[in-house]
């Protein structure tokens, strides 16, 4: 539980400013789009290899 409580105080500290908040919503949303156009990526990839079957 003292592992939980010290992520959430550093989470609450890194968080303090508003300029913060911005950024890392940013590379949040950064990294959402990369995972997503991994995965569309593979979704095509997996659709054109059973097609040539």
């Amino acid at each position: 539980m003292e592992n939980f409580e010290a992520i959430i105080a550093m989470l609450d500290f890194t968080l303090d400013s508003r300029r913060k908040r911005h950024i890392v919503g940013g590379i949040l949303l950064s990294v959402s789009f990369l995972f997503g156009g991994l995965a569309l990526t593979t979704m095509t990839l997996k659709t054109e290899e059973k097609r040539d079957e």
